[in-house]
């Protein structure tokens, strides 16, 4: 035990020194030129009371107050002595932490593209000071991101987590029996009463399995990526759903607010976000003050093998009849197999039927398919001495339209020629790339007042049955030049008020928690987080 306290006070050391950049959160003899301010003096007209009441309610955003209004800062404040200084240091490290998080993204896997922010200067800093007027609470709300997704999950944080302390939720027993439209039996009362802590509709809290019960588990099967049926079967995962602990649903939540913490603090008036783990996109256009638009779809993502990152991006330009020009290691791994089990003349019946063609590295030479010898190719051949394309065609792994970003690690958005995968709830299936099952609604959208209207589009793409030999690539225009962000969200509050969770395919939230835990878990009560 011993061992892990000493691990763990590392770790948190090791933590806060860049996650703080506590350099900069000092009183500094040398201020920075152009920074004449140093934070201190900025929040040295707040008082320290109201500084202590806004960190005992920074659990409303998922921290704990305890790291930083420690008991050791209560018991010198109730004293009455002089904690300006360490009540400075308190809050501003606790602003910090709210502003760009106390993880460092690039420490979570290969899939986040995002760098660890820096902190508000201290103009910046002062700027949000004045327009506050010294309130310690309304800074922070001002500090903390203002972006939708991270005041999503923030507001299922808050509804969920005074459920954990007040014995709202308590423990469901499972029973060894299915349970389904018009049962009966004591335990569907407290699967209501559970569910109605979700926010979901309950018209009552007896124990008949009711149709508001019904869709419930039905909304909920969907999002733990299984075949609804509406029944809660034994040991099923519905029931593994029921039987997560309270608090394991508030890390779950705390750790989807410390990645929104990694982008920015705002939003732009028009933004495109897609969302990883439950596999939806939406653009929000909020430009026109008298008219909001809201467009949303489900999407298919990258498979735990080959995720979608998390990062932010811009689509540039829309590309009708697109090739698809086959990633090496795509091929490599699903392709070449299947290669080398053919003979010559099925070797050319596959590229032809498939449309594949094959060229030098360089592009310069088209080459026979039959002429390579399969059995003996690495990946490294398919890298640097030949290039595989797939000609556009309604049956082209992109479909008919593909969204070109900025990005240089081959991720788009695009259409498919499996359109069928939209109607499952597993949608985890792509290679990283992201599939749009309405894309000709976000190409119209795009190109709106331009000579590219609906019927334009659709009138330019592939038939059935007909190959063609180029694309046709439109700028977007400069003004609508839409930002792309993806996270990987496995919790959130829906518009409808109802908190969902799906399960953590890409590993992703363990990889946070690691780094999080010598900060957040280790004390359960709700004095560790300060509601009192």
């Amino acid at each position: 035990m011993e061992v892990v306290r000493f691990v763990n006070r590392i770790v948190v050391a090791l933590l806060l020194l860049p996650a703080l950049a506590w350099a900069q959160l000092h009183t500094s003899a040398k201020p920075r030129p152009s920074e004449p301010l140093d934070y201190e003096t900025v929040v040295s007209n707040i008082s320290i009371g109201d500084m202590r009441a806004a960190i005992k309610e920074s659990w409303k955003h998922g921290l704990n107050p305890k790291l930083y209004w420690t008991d050791s800062l209560e018991s010198k404040y109730s004293k009455g002595a002089n904690v300006r200084a360490a009540a400075n240091q308190a809050y501003l490290r606790m602003l910090n932490h709210l502003y760009g998080g106390s993880v460092n993204p690039q420490f979570v896997g290969y899939d986040v593209k995002f760098v660890k922010k820096d902190f508000l200067s201290p103009k910046q800093l002062r700027a949000i000071v004045l327009a506050t007027g010294n309130d310690a609470k309304s800074l922070v709300d001002e500090v903390a991101p203002q972006n939708a997704p991270y005041q999503s999950v923030r507001q299922g944080f808050v509804k969920i987590y005074p459920a954990c302390t007040d014995g709202t939720w308590s423990e469901i027993v499972p029973v060894n029996t299915s349970l389904r439209l018009y049962s009966k039996n004591p335990v569907i009362s407290q699967i209501k009463k559970r569910l109605a802590i979700l926010g979901y509709k309950m018209s009552n809290s007896d124990d008949v399995f009711d149709g508001d019960l019904l869709n419930a588990i039905t909304d909920i099967q969907w999002n733990l990526r299984i075949k609804p049926d509406g029944e809660i079967s034994p040991k099923g995962k519905v029931w593994q759903f029921l039987s997560v602990p309270c608090q394991e649903r508030v890390r779950q939540l705390q750790v989807d607010m410390e990645k929104m913490r990694w982008f920015p603090q705002y939003f732009e008036d028009r933004y495109i976000f897609v969302n990883l783990a439950m596999s939806y996109f939406i653009l929000m256009d909020t430009s026109n003050p008298d008219y909001h638009r809201v467009m949303s779809f489900r999407t298919v993502n990258g498979r735990p093998s080959r995720k979608s990152p998390t990062m932010r991006d811009l689509i540039v330009k829309v590309i009708l009849n697109p090739y698809w020009t086959v990633p090496p290691t795509i091929f490599s791994e699903d392709k070449v197999n299947d290669l080398k089990v053919l003979t010559k003349a099925q070797i050319r019946e596959y590229f032809d039927s498939h449309h594949y063609e094959v060229w030098s590295g360089d592009w310069k030479r088209r080459i026979d398919p039959t002429s390579i010898d399969w059995m003996a190719l690495s990946e490294g051949r398919v890298s640097y001495d030949i290039s595989i394309r797939q000609l556009p065609h309604l049956g082209n792994a992109l479909g008919v339209v593909k969204f070109d970003l900025t990005n240089g690690f081959l991720i788009y958005l695009h259409d498919t020629n499996q359109r069928e995968l939209f109607d499952v709830p597993m949608r985890q299936l792509s290679s990283g790339c992201m599939r749009l099952e309405k894309p000709f609604d976000l190409a119209e959208y795009l190109l709106e007042d331009t000579a590219w209207d609906r019927k334009t589009i659709e009138s330019m793409v592939a038939r059935p049955g007909e190959v063609l030999s180029k694309s046709t690539e439109i700028p977007v225009p400069k003004a609508k030049q839409t930002p792309v962000y993806t996270a990987y969200l496995t919790s959130m509050m829906s518009s409808d008020g109802v908190v969902r969770f799906v399960d953590d395919i890409y590993g992703q939230n363990t990889a946070i928690k690691t780094y999080l835990s010598p900060l957040f878990v280790g004390e359960e009560s709700s004095q560790y987080w300060g509601l009192n």
